[in-house]
């Protein structure tokens, strides 16, 4: 028999309305989120079908008509998690970008490539999408939206500024954010998520990505080299361009 998440015991009156009337809006927030809080922890340890309404109102100390007020069904928890998940992720891609200002368009990519491999191999996430895939509750009568929409326009943007830079070959954009994904995110993911324990310390990550980024640089960098100096011999000033194109391959 699994064992129960331990959890701190509810301060008294810290979960619950204030005495005489409906909580502030503060005080709703701070349940909401504890109740998405433990339930999160109870999917990701536990799985899904081992998680029910009964032990997230146990283990989280809110009545229970405070939890079937707002999610009427353990799908309905379960999806909150899921939106809690992504709001977390995008703000932290947010936070990322906020940083960024004064990078190159290629550096913005690769640290939001790098930041993405991580983000997948979170134990947590790892976790959900176990049960998304096991459970097929991403496909069958889940209201969440799909979790990689927001995330692949965020990649794609990048890509495609890192064309307008000129150091990615232009193309299809979705392709190329896709081939990123499948060279640097995919395999470790899959692994994680069949139980293993991929990258465990940051010096093995770190290590891996650098080789996986080069290996995805190398691609651009063979083609980029036959159409810099294709389109260098265009024009009545072929040998200059000629010249310049071989120096921005031997520079990339």
């Amino acid at each position: 028999m699994k064992a129960a998440v331990t959890t701190k015991p509810r301060a008294k009156g810290r979960t619950g309305p204030r005495r005489g009337g409906r909580p502030t809006r503060a005080e709703a927030q701070a349940i909401e989120e504890r109740i998405l809080a433990v339930a999160a922890e109870l999917f990701a340890r536990d799985g899904y079908a081992a998680t029910s309404m009964e032990r997230v109102i146990s283990e989280c100390g809110a009545g229970k008509d405070t939890i079937y007020r707002r999610y009427g069904s353990k799908r309905e928890i379960f999806d909150a998690v899921l939106d809690r998940s992504r709001s977390r992720i995008m703000a932290r891609l947010a936070d990322l970008e906020a940083g960024q200002s004064r990078q190159s368009s290629l550096a913005q990519l690769k640290d939001l490539a790098r930041c993405l491999l991580d983000i997948n191999l979170d134990p947590e996430l790892v976790a959900f999408k176990r049960i998304a895939a096991s459970e097929t509750l991403m496909v069958e009568g889940s209201d969440a939206s799909p979790e990689p929409d927001a995330i692949l326009m965020l990649l794609r943007t990048a890509v495609s500024r890192a064309q307008e830079g000129q150091h990615l070959v232009a193309g299809d954009v979705a392709f190329l954010a896709d081939f990123l994904v499948n060279s640097i995110i995919v395999g470790p993911t899959t692994l994680a998520m069949f139980g293993y324990r991929p990258l465990a310390s940051a010096k093995e990550r770190a290590v891996y990505f650098e080789k996986a980024w080069k290996l995805f640089l190398g691609g651009r960098r063979l083609i980029n080299k036959k159409q810099l100096i294709r389109d260098g011999r265009c024009g009545a000033r072929g040998r200059f361009a000629e010249r310049t194109a071989r120096r921005r391959i031997d520079r990339a």
